[in-house]
């Protein structure tokens, strides 16, 4: 197996520290300096700052994509914003998964009645807790935007507060996350040249997902020699991750563990229903603990190749049960749905379970701009996702956008999370309702 995709699968806390260290995921973590103040959370030897909340707002905002290029979820975004008496804004970026309209309003109607007043360095308050995933959104937002202003109002950047390990990175290894547009009615060899393209791009490796009218059309024995022939195209240095979106059942995936095997695929992400279901049968009770079981099944069939999930997850203590029963090999919070506070304790506690944190990072620049400053200071990241889909709302919406090159993006290095929303905002990227995020393209 190539040396590069070794230090993907190696086990444990150490594919975090090869990965860091092997060329996988930037510069490497250099150690403290013996003598450093421990500290145990990132507000440890921070100032207390005299600060309040004024108000609190949801900002929407819609793009253009062309119906050839959409996939679901895309092309609407909310923008949290929350201000102060020191007239000091912070912004977040709840998930659109929340549903933008909802969130807007949650925000605006319930959250900001509780917050106004409130000094934002109690930034632990104001975290999703055990709410509904929409509501956990909006709080999230809330929650990216009082560490934006703690940032701000110190001067300092936010993964520099998070890094309570050792010194924060500053530039990211990604890899390109997209390939669901192939379809199995018309030429899924597209994935094929998707996959490529990314490769020339710079990027070492790539996550797609089953493509259309999969379940209609293809079966596990027929998919597995086009996964071949998609090993063949990108070369055997190319990482190569597979991302099930929960649309496979436990059967299907033990069928399917030996070729991801032998094809030296990275992970195998989101494999079954995580709530214990079956897939198209309605009104079925949740049953964690039988999908924590369909996991590890799962796992021991398809180790080295590693099983990771967790994107819809809001709070550590739903990840506490995964990591400790043995779910996940890789935990993947996102910031847009748990928080940075959350977000960073998620990846604390697979840190000393001895597993990688890497975060879910699908949707826009609100998303990345939260998800990137957390990876550059936790000590178990390897890569961050880069959405590739078509979507101005990624880079358009900031004065300093976060781009990637050949693979890899410089963490904003100003005060907070460093990046600036464009004055123009509500004019170039005006709110249309008829752009559902959820709509779906013509069949």
């Amino acid at each position: 197996m190539p040396s590069s995709r070794r230090a993907f699968l190696a086990g444990g806390a150490a594919a975090g520290a090869a990965c860091l260290s092997g060329g996988c995921s930037g510069e490497a973590r250099t150690p403290s300096p013996a003598g450093a103040a421990v500290r145990n959370h990132p507000l440890d030897g921070v100032a207390r700052e005299n600060v309040r909340i004024t108000d609190v707002r949801g900002r929407l905002f819609s793009a253009e994509i062309p119906i050839e290029k959409w996939w679901y979820g895309a092309g609407v975004t909310v923008l949290t914003e929350v201000f102060t008496d020191r007239g000091i804004l912070g912004i977040g970026g709840p998930s659109p998964y929340g549903g933008p309209d909802f969130v807007k309003e949650y925000t605006e109607t319930r959250i900001k009645p509780r917050v106004v007043g409130k000094n934002p360095f109690d930034v632990e308050t104001f975290a999703p807790g055990h709410a509904s995933f929409p509501e956990a959104t909006a709080w999230a937002g809330v929650n990216v935007a009082c560490w934006d202003i703690i940032g701000r109002v110190k001067g300092r950047p936010v993964h520099e507060l998070l890094a309570t390990d050792g010194p924060p990175r500053t530039r990211i290894e990604h890899y390109a996350s997209a390939g669901t547009l192939h379809d199995w009615r018309k030429r899924p060899e597209d994935l094929y040249d998707e996959a490529r393209r990314y490769k020339e791009e710079g990027f070492a490796s790539m996550k797609f997902r089953l493509g259309e009218h999969f379940e209609e059309e293809m079966t596990v024995a027929r998919y597995i020699p086009f996964l071949e022939g998609l090993r063949a195209a990108v070369g055997d240095e190319f990482g190569l991750m597979h991302e099930n979106n929960m649309r496979l059942t436990l059967e299907h995936c033990l069928e399917l563990a030996p070729a991801l095997k032998a094809l030296g695929f990275v992970w195998l992400e989101e494999p079954v229903d995580r709530w214990g279901r079956t897939r198209g049968v309605a009104g079925q009770p949740e049953d964690v603990p039988k999908a924590i079981e369909w996991h590890r099944r799962i796992r021991e069939a398809v180790a080295p190749v590693r099983v990771s999930g967790g994107e819809t997850m809001t709070t550590r203590f739903e990840f506490k049960d995964w990591v400790d029963g043995g779910g996940y090999d890789i935990v993947q919070p996102d910031c847009d749905t748990t928080g940075l506070s959350e977000g960073w304790a998620i990846a604390r506690h697979a840190h000393l379970a001895g597993l990688p944190c890497v975060p879910h990072n699908w949707h826009d620049g609100l998303t990345w701009m939260s998800n990137i400053q957390l990876v550059a200071a936790i000590p178990n990241a390897t890569v961050l996702e880069s959405c590739r889909h078509y979507n101005p709302l990624r880079e358009g919406l900031f004065k300093n956008p976060i781009v990637v090159k050949k693979g890899h993006a410089d963490v904003p290095s100003g005060p907070g999370l460093g990046v600036e929303v464009i004055d123009d905002a509500d004019a170039r990227f005006p709110y249309d309702p008829g752009k559902h995020w959820l709509r779906l393209r013509p069949v």
